[in-house]
């Protein structure tokens, strides 16, 4: 949850995909997990109040892959949290389409950087796994993100609350 504060909504310059537009186009795997997963519905309260009390809107970035695993398994959490939440109150674009280089010296960043979408390499959004979840403010100021996976023993849901309450 590294604090990006040069970090942007309006950074966001690439094509995105809806929830629709990624649960049509997914792989099975992906649909399943959407289908299965049903998120902690009291966390799913806390963040709707906690979002009306502040009478904010979260504007979320998922960036990842479709041959990634965790893209797989994160990104249908991401949307199905979203379809429990307040849909007005909370606005979802994925990115997808980053590649990974072949043969990169030590340092090197990992995403190809004419293959993969531009904010994949801008510095930025520091990409370093995927999926990344980036959350903004309604102004479209960078709040926190979650990369790859929630922290051990927690959900998609309890890091967003936690990214929310710290920076909102």
């Amino acid at each position: 949850m590294k604090k990006t504060t040069s970090l942007h909504w309006s950074d966001l310059k690439s094509e995105t995909m809806n929830s629709k537009e990624y649960l049509e186009n997914s792989k099975p795997i992906a649909l399943q997990n959407y289908e299965d997963y049903v998120p902690k519905i009291e966390v799913i309260d806390e963040i709707r109040k906690f979002i009306d009390d502040k009478e904010e809107v979260i504007k979320t970035l998922v960036i990842g892959a479709d041959w990634c695993p965790d893209c797989n398994v994160n990104t249908p959490k991401m949307i199905q949290v979203r379809d429990k939440l307040n849909k007005e109150k909370i606005e979802l674009k994925i990115l997808y389409g980053v590649k990974v280089k072949a043969i990169r010296k030590k340092g090197e960043r990992y995403w190809h950087k004419t293959k993969s979408p531009p904010e994949a390499v801008d510095p930025k959004f520091d990409l370093n796994k995927i999926p990344t979840i980036y959350f903004f403010n309604k102004e479209g100021n960078y709040l926190g993100r979650i990369v790859e996976n929630p922290r051990v023993n927690s959900t998609i849901e309890e890091d967003m609350l936690e990214i929310l309450k710290k920076e909102l």
